[in-house]
């Protein structure tokens, strides 16, 4: 009797997962592509002394990102966000590179109000697509919210609606993706802590389809809270063995053979070589020359 059961309620989830395969999916942390390791909804962290080639590393990896597809970038937004608010020099160098994706810039202390105001923005516009996506017959929360809220007399009025409101929009990818570079974020306030808003702010970002990239100099500039929840490490030749082995153990690095790994990394001589951990593609490389 309560083998039938729980095969009832095996078979519900299935019906459930199935209906909803690809919102799921595009919640997963996974491998990109296999010809680009980092984690979709992932937090990078890059471990790059000065003049090693950070600036250009993120940036040719928001270059690499528009090519995966033949039509759509795979983030159509890139955000870079520093102290100063403004592109550096060698951003200004290369950002006409970056044509497919949106390329802007923020200010560390709006970082926090932009987040809160891009998550509300892509909760409303993951409704309106879904709903379209269930021919206007099933709306999820918040779509029913905006719904109560207009009071629209007819169908017509509620698909002008919906048709202006995409338009205000202007994305033309779906899930709209995001990759925020938070630049010289060494010992950032924002970072310090699990009680800081960001910190937690961080654990929630993929469902929002948000992929972060911590910049920082030395490994002991990010705390042991967001070196748990790093999915991808990007590290130039400099780093102690004691810090080396740190940084393997307060991560999910841990699960390859930190010994191996730092026996690989040592050897590296060039400044602009990066060594390249993908925890969730399982794999290790070695990048030449970045800069």
């Amino acid at each position: 009797m309560l083998e039938k059961k729980f095969a009832d309620i095996d078979k519900k989830f299935e019906n459930v997962l199935n209906k909803n395969k690809r919102k799921l999916e595009n919640a997963q942390i996974k491998p990109i592509h296999d010809k680009f390791l980092f984690a979709q909804n992932g937090i990078t962290g890059l471990i790059a002394p000065p003049g090693s080639g950070k600036t250009f590393t993120y940036l040719k990896m928001a270059a690499q990102q528009q090519e995966l597809d033949e039509k759509n970038p795979f983030y159509e937004l890139v955000v870079i966000c520093s102290t100063s608010g403004q592109f550096d020099q060698t951003v200004n160098s290369f950002k006409d590179i970056i044509k497919k994706s949106k390329l802007v810039c923020i200010k560390d202390s709006e970082l926090l109000d932009w987040i809160k105001k891009y998550q509300r923005r892509v909760l409303k516009y993951n409704a309106i697509n879904e709903y379209i996506n269930s021919k206007f017959k099933d709306p999820n929360e918040e779509m029913q919210r905006i719904l109560e809220k207009k009071h629209f007399r007819n169908k017509q009025k509620e698909i002008e609606y919906i048709s202006k409101k995409l338009q205000s929009y202007d994305w033309k990818t779906y899930p709209h993706r995001c990759l925020l570079i938070l630049d010289d974020f060494a010992s950032h306030p924002l970072l310090k802590n699990r009680e800081q808003d960001m910190c937690r702010i961080l654990k929630k970002l993929r469902h929002f389809n948000i992929s972060v990239v911590i910049c920082v100099q030395t490994a002991k500039s990010l705390s042991k809270d967001v070196k748990r929840i790093l999915t991808d490490i990007i590290l130039f030749p400099g780093l102690s063995e004691d810090d080396f082995m740190e940084l393997m153990k307060e991560s999910m690095a841990g699960k390859f053979d930190r010994h191996e790994l730092w026996e690989m990394y040592k050897v590296i001589q060039d400044p602009h070589t990066s060594f390249r951990i993908h925890i969730y593609a399982n794999k290790v490389q070695i990048v030449k020359s970045q800069a």
